[in-house]
């Protein structure tokens, strides 16, 4: 198979597949999604293989642990991201967010502050709130060209007030920036300084945009011993709905620690599909994903042009990271309540942007632009004419 521009301009109709993004009960006839998180492309051919060659064997059992599924996970980010990684420092999650709930519920107490840094995908919220732990927001800075910066003296005052755990993403959704080294080095010799864990959400990893490069919180000799590193196969190759994840940790400390939470919890994973799939996807599937890169730099071109042309006063923060865009629209309407009226009147789905920040996302939204690339022109084309006719 030929993972070229055709390919992925081809898509795949997903209707009546049982997808939330296309067959939620909030989606109407004529409804275009462009919102959550998963990719209008075909999977690449070994995982589909991996799969059917699964099911056909009609006996669906408790599956066994395999060295094999950590040894694909290690070879894959020793392959693609220089980051050496031992079996034995991972332990498999059903997903992202169940990581980054018992990071928080394993390592502070109710009523402990926890520490995020906003815009941010909503479950960090979640996680936080929902364990009666205080959620301690330092939000990012936004320069003038719409690019967003960590606030370093804000996370400092955080840390002399005792928060010891700080939630961090990496690279950023919804602000689609890949952290520099020397950034994840300043938040990471903070951490150090007053004895905070560091939390690193890196599911996104494989979504670094040339000529800038993904670097791993695990690369960072100041954060070694105080990181745990969450990851998936689901957003690089296209498979959420397998649900399986990866958490990293250097410190076998913690590692146990949430280990055993997760044991006690009743939380187990790998389920009989995933693991082949998601084995198939880390060892035989680059070709594929950078086939998609190279597909998604190109959308990335598309959409800043086509917002340019049909809705200048909108302000897209530079997109240097992630299949995710975050578009600045108050200059067409104040708040995200009224955007979305007048969006999804012309059937079109994305996110408000107040679901990631309730003050620093008003008046923002933020759309999924992994689908073919007259899927994407057409997106733009019913948001324009929602907010300027």
């Amino acid at each position: 198979m030929k993972y070229d521009r055709s390919f992925f301009d081809a898509g795949i109709d997903r209707k009546g597949t049982r997808c939330v993004k296309w067959d939620a009960d909030f989606i109407q006839p004529g409804d275009l999604p462009m919102w959550v998180a998963d990719w209008d492309f075909q999977c690449a051919d070994p995982i589909v293989d991996a799969l059917k060659q699964r099911a056909a064997h009609p006996c669906y059992g408790y599956p066994c642990g395999d060295p094999r599924d950590q040894e694909a996970f290690c070879g894959y980010w020793q392959r693609r991201h220089g980051v050496t990684i031992k079996p034995a420092q991972t332990l498999m999650l059903p997903c992202v967010v169940t990581g980054i709930r018992q990071m928080v519920l394993t390592f502070t107490q109710p009523g402990d502050g926890v520490l995020m840094m906003t815009p941010l995908y909503g479950p960090f919220h979640d996680s936080i709130k929902r364990s009666g732990r205080r959620l301690i927001n330092v939000p990012l800075l936004r320069r003038e060209d719409a690019c967003y910066d960590i606030d370093f003296e804000g996370v400092e005052n955080a840390l002399q007030n005792g928060v010891r755990l700080i939630l961090f993403c990496n690279p950023h959704n919804p602000v689609s920036r890949a952290w520099r080294k020397e950034e994840l080095r300043q938040l990471a010799e903070l951490a150090k300084r007053y004895d905070a864990l560091l939390l690193s959400d890196e599911i996104h990893a494989d979504f670094v945009y040339k000529p800038l490069e993904f670097i791993s919180m695990l690369s960072i000799p100041e954060a070694a011993d105080r990181t745990l590193m969450l990851t998936a196969a689901s957003k690089t190759f296209n498979i959420p709905g397998l649900q399986q994840a990866m958490a990293v940790s250097y410190n076998a400390d913690i590692l146990k620690k949430i280990s055993d939470n997760l044991e006690m919890q009743g939380v187990t994973s790998g389920n009989v599909f995933a693991l082949p799939a998601t084995q198939a996807a880390y060892t035989k599937c680059d070709d594929w994903l950078d086939g998609m890169l190279d597909y998604l730099s190109e959308s990335r071109d598309i959409l800043k042009k086509e917002l340019a042309q049909q809705l200048p006063l909108a302000v897209l923060t530079p997109i240097e990271a992630t299949a995710l865009s975050w578009i600045d629209l108050r200059a067409y309407a104040p708040t995200c309540a009224e955007l979305n009226q007048k969006i999804k009147a012309h059937h079109l789905v994305i996110n408000e942007g107040n679901w990631f920040g309730p003050e620093d996302g008003e008046g923002f939204m933020r759309l999924n632009f992994a689908c073919p690339h007259a899927t994407l022109r057409e997106g733009v084309r019913r948001l324009a004419e929602a907010l300027t006719k």
